[in-house]
This record gives C-alpha cells, structure tokens and sequence, in this order.
C-alpha cells in the first residue's frame, strides 16, 4: 500500500506488566503462524496421535515374521490309581508316586502361506503411510484456515483505521456545519444528519472491534498462545508480490503433491495389498514346529517311576482348508470390486483437483484486476468528496449530496484497503490447492 495502515504496538511477552492495558500486544509474522499451526494445533495433535498409532500397527505386523514360542509349566496332586476286577468285587490299591510336575517348551515358525505375512507388513506401512498423509493434508487445511482468520483479522484493522480516519473526519466537519448553523447558513436537519452519520460510524467501529476480540481468541486458542495476547498482522506482508506461473504448472503438481490425491492413490495400493493377503487364503499353510516335553512321573511302566521322562520332537505341518475351493474365489472377486472402486475414486480425486486448481488461478487473478479497479474507484471517490464538500460549504450542494459523497468515499476505501490483502490469499489457496502450503 502506498500509506500505512496501521501504526502497531510492539510489547514483547517479556517486558514486563502493562499500564492500563488488559493484554499483551505482539506482531506474528504470517510464517511464525503457520509453524505454530503445525506444532501446537490441536487438531493436528489428533492427526499425529493417529500417526503414532499406525506405526505402533505396523510394527506389530512385522511380528508375524517371528517364531512363535510357547511354554507351560505344570505342578499336581496324583492319587493311587484302584484296580477292580470285571465283577467290581475285588479291589487292589496301588502305590503311585504323588507328585507330579512337568515342563513343555515348543516352537513354530511358519514357513509358507502365499506370502501373507510379508503381504500383511505391507499393508501396514501402507496404512502408515496413508495416516502420514492424512496428517499433511490435515496440516494443509488448518495452515490454510489459519491464514484466513490472520488476513481476516488483518481486514478488520485496516478496517477499524478507516473508520477511525471516517470519524475524524466527520467530526471536523460536523464542527464546521454547527458554526454554520449558529451563522444561519444550513438548517437545524443538516446537523442532525451528520451527528447521525457521526454516530453510526462510531457504532461500527465499536463492532469490528469486538469482531477483533472474537477472531483474535480463536486465532490464539488454535495456535497454543496465551489468551490475553493480542495478534497484531505484520504489514509487510503487503510488500510481498508473488510471482504467479502459467496454470499448467499448476495442473502438473496435482498428481504428486495434491494431498487428496495421494491419499487416493495410496488407498488403492492397500487395496491391491488386500486382495494379495485374499488370495493367499486359498493356498495350503506350511509351518516347521519343534518341541520339549519333561513330565514326572513316569506312567508308563509298571509299577510307575517317581523320576523325570524327558521327550523332544521336530517337524513340519502341511495345512489347508478344503472349504477355501468355493470361498476363495468370492473373497477373491470381492477384493478386486474393492480395487477398482479405488481406482475410480483416484480418477475422481485428480480431476477435483484439476477443477479445484483452475477455480484458485482465476480467482487469484480475479483479485488482481479487482485490486487495480478498487484502487481507481478510490481515487474518484475521494475526489468526488472533496469536490461535494466544496460545493457544500459553499452552498452549492445539498446535505444528502454530501451524505451520499461520504458514504461512497468509506465504501471505496473499506473496498479497496482489503484488495491488497486478498490477493495474498487467493494466492495461499491456489498453493493449498496443489500441495504446496
């Protein structure tokens, strides 16, 4: 801009307590707001926690490639066995050892089942990776979101500036049209229509200040800062003039970098990685096993030994599950529905992307010629003032004329005052668009 806005009031958090202030004052420059946003938002920390959280699965995933390891261990009473002849008339007590223990230890490790457990670990990551890019698209949007509350809170202290400059001006001029009236040269309705137009300047800028405090708290709660600060805009943003490409630049960055896209993309790659994992179902399941066995006591001869039988054994089991013939083939088909309904859903994601990029670049543009328009209906407007004023002081011009010449002098400047900003915005939003926030 060609004036300054707004004169700020630097107080840094450490300088100590205020005089006659209620809160601290702090400029934040627009890069500061979105590191904070990715560090302390609190939407963000959900999507990270979700993060932590697919890792943590994959992790334990990638256990099924260990061996799995068993052992019991057993202690008892065994109470001396009776032995009764065929007629149940005659019995004989036998002594048997009465305490029994015994300790197994066994091991498995499965050997093949159409590469499910590496297929599984895959699939995993794949989540992982999926929630890793639910974060960064999530961190897109509330960077974005945090930039629009920053401009907006930006609008309405140029805003608050403007109607400050309005009522100083009013007031001069309500001053002038009351000696005026005291010399009888305009009626008693004249000042009437300025001291109404005087106070409903007033009223609105005591409305865009508590729209400051409503937008200020939650701009200070989503980026973790104390509440009784107060975020004041850096104005040098305004010096920035970002160098916009041709929009097939644009368009090319959708596939690699646009976080819908990815996600979709991603979300097929686990949908063939489930449709490996299905058809491994239908294959037979080869697992090595080896084991120890040491029991008392020992029961197998006669009379029975009060000492330790020592067993071990080693091995391979062949399993399959015969009703897999006519399931697997319906699981089988069901995956693949899945993957081609991803696919598609891909396809979709890339040309909402396209559609959502083009809309951006031409709105980007749009601000541009907007601003150039804005800039000239403010000179004119302000010419037009000053030329009715003239005519008003002088008796050439009537008090709505003057009213009218007012009102499009503050409808030109509250215009054209945010013009500059939106630029800057539509500009975020066309790189929010590709990924590139």
């Amino acid at each position: 801009m060609k004036h300054i806005l707004i004169i700020w009031t630097v107080v840094l958090l450490a300088s100590g307590p205020l005089q006659a202030q209620d809160s601290l004052r702090r400029v934040v420059p627009l890069p500061e707001i979105f590191r904070l946003t990715e560090t302390a938002n609190p939407s963000l920390k959900v999507s990270a926690a979700g993060v932590a959280l697919a890792r943590q699965q994959t992790e334990v995933a990638r256990l099924q490639r260990l061996p799995g390891l068993n052992a019991s261990l057993g202690a008892g009473y065994m109470g001396d066995p009776l032995i009764i002849d065929r007629n149940f008339t005659n019995t004989t007590s036998v002594a048997m050892p009465s305490f029994t223990n015994s300790f197994a230890l066994q091991a498995t490790q499965l050997i093949f089942k159409g590469n499910q457990v590496k297929n599984n670990i895959a699939a995993a990551t794949l989540r992982e990776q999926l929630a890793e890019l639910g974060l960064e698209k999530n961190t897109q949007d509330m960077k974005l979101l945090a930039a629009g509350n920053y401009f907006d809170l930006y609008k309405l202290y140029n805003q608050r500036k403007v109607y400050a400059d309005n009522i100083a001006l009013a007031g001069e001029r309500l001053k002038n049209i009351r000696r005026m009236h005291a010399e009888g040269m305009v009626t008693r309705n004249d000042v009437i229509r300025n001291e109404l137009l005087l106070s409903n300047l007033q009223l609105a800028s005591n409305v865009i200040g508590n729209n400051i405090n409503i937008l200020n708290k939650q701009l200070t709660t989503a980026l973790g800062l104390p509440d009784e600060l107060l975020i004041l805009p850096d104005t040098t943003l305004l010096e920035e003039h970002p160098a916009v490409k041709d929009i097939r630049y644009y368009q090319a960055l959708v596939p690699g970098h646009q976080p819908d896209v990815k996600m979709a993309a991603k979300s097929t790659e686990i949908a063939q990685a489930g449709l490996k994992v299905t058809k491994a179902d239908r294959l037979p399941s080869l697992s090595a096993y080896a084991g120890n066995n040491l029991s008392r006591p020992v029961t197998s001869v006669s009379p029975a030994l009060d000492a330790y039988a020592n067993g071990w054994q080693a091995g391979l089991t062949l399993s399959f599950n015969i009703a897999s013939i006519y399931t697997a083939p319906k699981h089988i088909r069901q995956a693949e529905l899945q993957v081609e309904q991803y696919r598609a859903v891909e396809m979709e994601k890339i040309q909402q992307a396209g559609v959502a990029v083009n809309a951006a670049y031409v709105k980007h543009n749009e601000a541009i010629t907007q601003w150039q328009t804005l800039e000239q209906n403010r000179r004119l407007a302000e010419e037009n003032y000053r030329i009715i004023e003239k005519k008003y002081l002088n008796q050439l011009a009537l008090a709505v004329d003057l009213l009218d010449a007012t009102n499009a002098k503050l409808d030109a400047e509250l215009q054209y005052t945010n013009a500059e900003i939106n630029i800057l915005f539509t500009y975020y939003q066309l790189l929010k668009t590709t990924g590139q926030l």
